[in-house]
């Protein structure tokens, strides 16, 4: 699965269109959310080319996520 998200930290420590991790199924009630793993999308570093999914509103993590790739 693939999830977008923005947080406390987009636009300032990370890409301002957010960042995305790609997430498994571990079994039908469960799924590990590991914020270590998340990424920039490929429009962050290349302004020319590359369109990205906007994370949607309800995607808005209001905390600092201070894991994963960042600027």
């Amino acid at each position: 699965m693939f999830l977008p998200f923005t947080d406390l930290t987009s636009n300032n420590e990370t890409y301002g269109g957010g960042r995305y991790i790609d997430l498994e199924i571990t079994d039908a009630n469960t799924m590990i959310i590991d914020f270590n793993l998340c990424y920039q999308p490929y429009c962050a570093y290349s302004h020319n080319g590359w369109n990205c999914p906007i994370p949607p509103l309800e995607n808005f993590v209001n905390a600092k996520i201070k894991a994963g790739v960042k600027n």
